[in-house]
């Protein structure tokens, strides 16, 4: 059985039945697809912002919703923590200078110590990262 971590733009896919991105994700049912809390930060950290920052009740009324509805989604995947040994690692990858986003570092880092494929179609920054198996479900 695979372990597959899903990068952010890969959980909108699925968000937004991309239909080769569920096909995929049908085909590996039996395999983990987990999520990190790297992606758990980046897609609920904008809605949680929008909150206060909203100038009206509509607009603090939708940002709630869309926060739920994101917490709710979120929470069908098995979710992998950033442990200190994958923070070490996230540490020693960004030493390396790879040229790659922090977030998809980090994603990358709990990848590697887990012996996962990251599912994502940025494959520029993830073929970066020395050791990394991902694939692209898009295609």
């Amino acid at each position: 059985m695979a372990i597959y971590l899903l990068d952010t733009t890969t959980i909108t896919h699925i968000q937004y039945n991309h239909p080769r991105v569920l096909a995929a994700l049908t085909a590996h049912a039996i395999d983990t697809i987990g999520i990190s809390s790297v992606n758990v930060e980046e897609m609920l950290w904008g809605w949680i912002r929008r909150i206060p920052q909203s100038r009206t009740p509509r607009d603090e009324a939708t940002a709630s919703t869309l926060l739920t509805e994101s917490v709710i989604f979120l929470a069908g995947f098995s979710l992998v923590p950033m442990t200190e040994v994958a923070v070490n690692r996230y540490e020693t990858l960004r030493r390396m200078k790879l040229n790659v986003g922090r977030n998809d570092l980090r994603l990358a880092a709990s990848a590697l110590e887990l012996g996962a494929t990251v599912a994502t179609n940025n494959i520029r920054d993830f073929a970066r990262v020395p050791g990394l198996n991902w694939v692209d479900w898009t295609k």
